[in-house]
């Protein structure tokens, strides 16, 4: 996994109209030369505020078909990685306010998230707010349709319901949300109830704590981000199948590797 500490050097720069600085020719950018390779193209980059709870920051955002790197511009000439995403694990929704504290303006902003992250991306402008949000959503329909697997089993336990412990293992698509999950675990375990009653948490080896999922997450890109960081060259966006079939035992995987999730009433 590359270093969230490298700095990268854009030679040339100009300023933008909206008032950030941004290079002349992306592409020339060190930082998006490094992550180029033969089947992935650069294709948007651009100023964004971060906002996680009362916490904001501003970032740069590099798109790639199947990759997101976010960066922090540390002077003029400078971008330090932050962090990369998967596109195929990645999700947009609308509930700014389960997201952050404080008022954003929806004309500009929308909730963009990947594994064990959910942020508000605030833009300068509706009409930069749009362009990110048709790129985002188009490259990851498009990446979840080249995803392998399609399905994968996903073990969920239910605690503080009734007297005792349960737990069901679910197929779960690429493209079922949180709230689709729950669904599907009060079915199996006869349980009556909606999405609205429960929550499904995360025990992440990443995270130090448990952290409820809102519902418009994908549980499958979780997983998936847990076992593919696990496999050799764990930071490439896309994992060989047949390296993918042995790995969904995520009991065999490091404890800083390995996420469970568990069903809880919501009070």
């Amino acid at each position: 996994r590359q270093s969230a500490d490298l700095l990268f050097f854009v030679p040339r720069i100009s300023f933008c109209r909206e008032g950030c600085f941004s290079p002349i020719s992306p592409e020339a950018c060190p930082l998006v030369q490094s992550f180029m390779c033969h089947n992935r193209t650069f294709i948007l980059d651009g100023h964004v505020q971060l906002k996680t709870g009362l916490q904001t920051q501003e970032r740069h955002l590099f798109l790639f078909t199947d990759l997101l790197v976010v960066a922090k511009s540390k002077s003029h000439s400078h971008f330090k990685l932050k962090c990369q995403a998967r596109l195929c694990e990645m999700w947009t929704a609308f509930c700014t306010e389960e997201v952050c504290e404080g008022s954003t303006d929806p004309e500009r902003s929308f909730v963009l998230g990947w594994p064990t992250t959910n942020c508000v991306a605030n833009f300068r402008s509706a009409e930069q707010k749009e362009t990110w949000l048709s790129f985002l959503q188009s490259r990851i329909r498009e990446e979840k349709e080249k995803d392998y697997p399609k399905n994968i089993p996903l073990k969920i336990i239910a605690k503080d319901v009734g007297t005792c412990a349960y737990s069901k293992t679910l197929s779960v698509t690429n493209v079922d949300t949180a709230n689709d999950v729950i669904l599907m675990a009060l079915q199996q375990l006869g349980i009556n109830g909606s999405e609205k009653d429960y929550k499904l948490w995360v025990i992440s080896g990443r995270e130090d704590a448990p952290y409820p999922l809102i519902g418009h997450e994908y549980p499958f890109g979780i997983k998936m981000s847990h076992i593919r960081d696990a496999m050799p060259h764990g930071s490439k966006p896309c994992a060989c199948p047949r390296q993918l079939q042995g790995s969904f035992l995520t009991e065999q995987l490091p404890p800083e590797l390995q996420c469970q999730f568990v069903l809880k009433p919501s009070r």
